[in-house]
């Protein structure tokens, strides 16, 4: 079945079209993005895309439109609320620390997000993956700790610690990649190695990517290139992590 989907999927000319889809959770308004490949029929793999500490945005976006045409159905969750977003990095750390003090929440909103995954009709509910870049790299690890029934999950340059991290690691069901700048000033040396030790003693199917030289943000273009700023882009780092993405994904979805 695997094979057949991969042979459908690069068969064609993908036309992907992306949209906005506002959907509620306990009487607030959310404005996610969905984004198919419309020339693909039949259901496919759904992933669950998350933002960065800035909320969603267009490179979010960008990224949900390039997993659409690899032949998945990709849903860009929205943590924060609509019409809530930063225009710079203190509003971004302030929105980010709000979430990261409130794990419950933040637990809550991705259960929502996947409901509304699982509602779109070319997604099948049984090969799930979720993604998360900076903030939504945290939130996604986070994810997998409260036992989340997914396939698989992938972190780009996530903040690593989590307070639940020792006491919910067995809970861990997906198998995790993460993808980690060798020089992220963001992430301590200590919590890179305390998250490595407790995947490991809870047994858990993960891969760990250090990039060296690359800082925080490495997958974004537009981030600049001064990694003495602590946030830049690295070609090479982008490069090489979304292709084993791709290969994990490919394995564990297909």
């Amino acid at each position: 079945m695997g094979m057949l989907f991969l042979s459908a999927a690069c068969s064609h000319e993908p036309r992907v079209v992306g949209k906005d889809l506002e959907y509620e959770q306990d009487g607030q308004p959310y404005l996610g993005y969905v984004a198919v490949d419309e020339n693909l029929e039949g259901k496919r793999p759904g992933i669950l895309l998350i933002h960065e500490w800035t909320g969603l945005g267009d490179y979010v976006k960008s990224r949900a439109d390039q997993l659409a045409a690899m032949g998945y159905t990709v849903f860009a969750m929205d943590m924060y609320g609509k019409g809530i977003r930063a225009s710079n990095h203190d509003e971004a750390a302030k929105l980010m620390t709000q979430y990261n003090e409130d794990r419950p929440t933040m637990r809550a909103r991705m259960d929502r997000a996947m409901e509304v995954l699982k509602e779109q009709g070319t997604v099948d509910p049984e090969r799930i993956a979720v993604i998360g870049y900076c903030f939504g790299g945290g939130a996604a690890i986070e994810y997998a700790l409260s036992g989340a029934d997914v396939d698989a999950i992938v972190s780009f340059h996530g903040m690593l610690a989590s307070p639940n991290l020792e006491q919910d690691a067995d809970n861990i069901k997906a198998a995790l990649q993460i993808h980690h700048g060798g020089d992220d000033g963001f992430v301590p040396a200590e919590v890179v190695e305390k998250l490595q030790n407790a995947l490991k003693e809870a047994g858990v199917d993960y891969n760990f990517y250090s990039y060296p030289g690359a800082v925080h943000g490495f997958t974004r273009p537009s981030a600049g290139s001064d990694k003495e700023s602590g946030i830049a882009y690295d070609k090479s780092a982008d490069v090489k992590s979304w292709d084993r993405m791709k290969e994990f994904l490919d394995a564990k979805l297909n």
